[in-house]
């Protein structure tokens, strides 16, 4: 698969280059057009039309005094690969800067809205804490109340037990609920460090034009 997907890419460039070079032989004087590489042995070959082998080791063009046109480089894999990353990066680097600027006017913005975020999660926290320690302290008075009823009647009270049961459940919940919101906080702050980098940089960058597109958001 890799194969046929390299001679897939490299007939489309080949395409590219053949046209690219029939424009160029169009654009020149009218008259007879040959096309000449050379082989390993350096000897040339010359032809009316441009094969596979003319783009692997470069061409000329030229008229029928063998004077050269136009001159085609060697098709060069390497620097293609490496071109095409650059490309690619550069796409996806456009991608998301129009992603994050679709959600965030500015680096200030994108700040208020983190900061919102973690408010959030941090008002959430604390009321789930003051709920813990009052269902510990409800649970603290049944353990007390079972363990009364227990030296009284020499057995436990299935009503009781099963209270501090259901609160030995709540608080698991509880504990797992608050962690759960601590790793998100964590995850918010990290989660806009990138952001907010991003949108300065823009921002500078419009500076340097003398054009600033970028409004800080007023504070709430």
């Amino acid at each position: 698969m890799p194969y046929l997907r390299y001679k897939l890419g490299f007939a489309i460039i080949c395409g590219s280059l053949i046209a690219n070079a029939a424009l160029a032989a169009d654009d020149s004087s009218v008259g007879k057009r040959l096309y000449r590489y050379y082989n390993d042995k350096g000897i040339p070959t010359m032809s009316d039309q441009i094969t596979d082998e003319h783009i692997r080791r470069g061409y000329d063009i030229v008229d029928r005094n063998m004077q050269v046109i136009r001159h085609f480089p060697p098709f060069d894999e390497a620097v293609y690969q490496k071109d095409k990353a650059k490309r690619d990066s550069a796409f996806k680097q456009q991608q998301e800067d129009a992603r994050i600027l679709r959600l965030f006017s500015s680096a200030r913005d994108a700040e208020l809205a983190r900061n919102r975020q973690l408010d959030t999660l941090e008002t959430s926290i604390g009321y789930n804490n003051l709920q813990l320690q009052r269902i510990k302290r409800l649970r603290a008075t049944f353990v007390a109340e079972a363990a009364a009823t227990e030296r009284t009647t020499k057995k436990a009270d299935p009503k009781v037990q099963g209270r501090i049961a259901e609160f030995d459940k709540q608080i698991l919940d509880l504990q797992t609920l608050i962690n759960y919101q601590r790793i998100e906080k964590s995850k918010v702050t990290n989660d806009f460090v990138p952001i907010i980098k991003r949108l300065s940089e823009l921002e500078k960058i419009e500076e340097s034009k003398g054009s600033i597109q970028f409004m800080p958001s007023k504070q709430p």
